[in-house]
């Protein structure tokens, strides 16, 4: 399967959705979660396309971390 750069699939080793950012080898790739938070190596084997309500979901989110941050970021200023 050809993984595109940008795109999001569910990781089954770790039971969520991460996006796709760099190609490592013929066997992984480099994942990252919300926020490049967390990042690392992925199997291929273990990926596949996220579906439209893993998509979603996944991006109510990062919405949801996005408005978490701002508030944050008023309180500490």
């Amino acid at each position: 399967m050809k993984m595109k750069n940008g795109s999001l699939y569910y990781n089954e080793a770790t039971n969520r959705v991460e996006r796709v950012v760099g190609k490592l080898n013929g066997k992984r790739v480099f994942t990252v979660s919300h926020d490049y938070s967390e990042f690392g190596p992925a199997q291929r084997k273990d990926l596949r396309l996220a579906s439209g309500e893993e998509v979603g979901s996944y991006l109510e989110e990062s919405e949801s971390l996005k408005n978490n941050s701002r508030e944050l970021q008023v309180n500490l200023a």
